[in-house]
């Protein structure tokens, strides 16, 4: 499956995204270890918070274009069905007028 360039935009910074929940977290947790190692977790955890928003916006985003394609896709086959429903009516009709 062929992705558009915002895509591969998205997924680039969906890695960056996950890289700075990792730094966030590392930094943090190496910062407050000092004070103690459950005051080091828990500025751990709020470090990787921002990284964290990010990459539940950038997923929402590609779920976004996960979806367009889907319903593009959906559109595609229903319109061959009403296609298909249409050259089928219009058979029968015939049928019927000549009497068959």
């Amino acid at each position: 499956m062929k992705q558009t360039l915002a895509e591969t935009v998205i997924s680039f910074l969906l890695g960056a995204a996950w890289a700075l929940v990792l730094l966030g977290a590392a930094l943090l947790f190496w910062s407050f270890l000092p004070f103690g190692l459950l005051i080091a977790f828990m500025a751990g955890v709020v470090g990787s918070l921002f990284g964290l928003l990010f990459v539940v916006l950038l997923e929402v985003a590609s779920l976004q274009f996960e979806k367009y394609r889907e319903l593009k896709r959906q559109r595609e086959l229903l319109e061959m069905i009403a296609g298909a429903l249409k050259a089928s009516t219009k058979k029968e009709d015939a049928q019927d007028a000549c009497g068959h």
